[in-house]
């Protein structure tokens, strides 16, 4: 083998792990990071969900006897109505989806099922194109939403259409948000099961 064969191998080796390096530190890094910061956020949502039901049962013992109760459970019941309420839900992420200016948004119920307590829980499926930084910002929206919403998942790659040579800044992404809100039937005992709710209808709405 000629020097000049070896050097070329050489080359080609590094090449190959400066596209390696490149692709973790690009895209793999980032989505680990987010990832892990949605595990570190769900644990926070459940311990701020079990403290608002206490809020509530502690709330409803005396609601009739104090205004600023009557205020205090009105808020709480923007964070976890009575109902699935999925259209309402759905105008409220269209205005984030505007505003963090991502595009064919895509919300689709799941089956309710029971939670931990006596709230039932509804997954949520979103997904839209934008860039690193719009999915950071929908999220930080959604984040600020009044009522409770907990990512447990966020997955995206490169759209077919996007090029940059920064991906996790400027490249258009196909982005999927795997997420859940809560809901406590009317009636429901503090500390009791509730019954799942019929399955509702899935709903999909595209921002232009």
């Amino acid at each position: 083998m000629s020097r000049n064969e070896r050097n070329l191998i050489i080359l080609g080796a590094l090449a190959i792990v400066l596209l390696i390096v490149g692709f973790y530190f690009l895209l793999l890094s980032p989505l680990l990071g987010r990832l892990e910061e949605a595990d570190q956020q769900r644990e926070a949502r459940e311990a701020q969900l079990a403290q608002l039901e206490a809020q509530v049962a502690e709330l409803e013992e005396v609601r009739s006897n104090s205004p600023e109760i009557e205020r205090q459970l009105l808020e709480l019941s923007k964070r976890i109505p009575t109902q699935p309420e999925i259209p309402t839900l759905t105008i409220q992420i269209e205005e984030i989806a505007r505003a963090s200016r991502v595009t064919q948004l895509s919300l689709i119920p799941g089956s309710p099922a029971p939670g931990g307590g006596d709230y039932t829980v509804q997954p949520i499926t979103m997904s839209f194109e934008g860039t690193y930084e719009e999915l950071q910002e929908f999220l930080g929206l959604t984040d600020d939403l009044a009522r409770l919403v907990t990512v447990n998942d966020v997955t995206f790659e490169p759209s077919e259409e996007g090029t940059t040579t920064q991906p996790q800044i400027e490249q258009l992404l196909q982005v999927e948000i795997n997420a859940e809100v809560y809901f406590q039937p009317a009636g429901v005992q503090a500390g009791a099961a509730p019954t799942a709710p019929e399955t509702p209808t899935q709903e999909t709405t595209d921002v232009p």
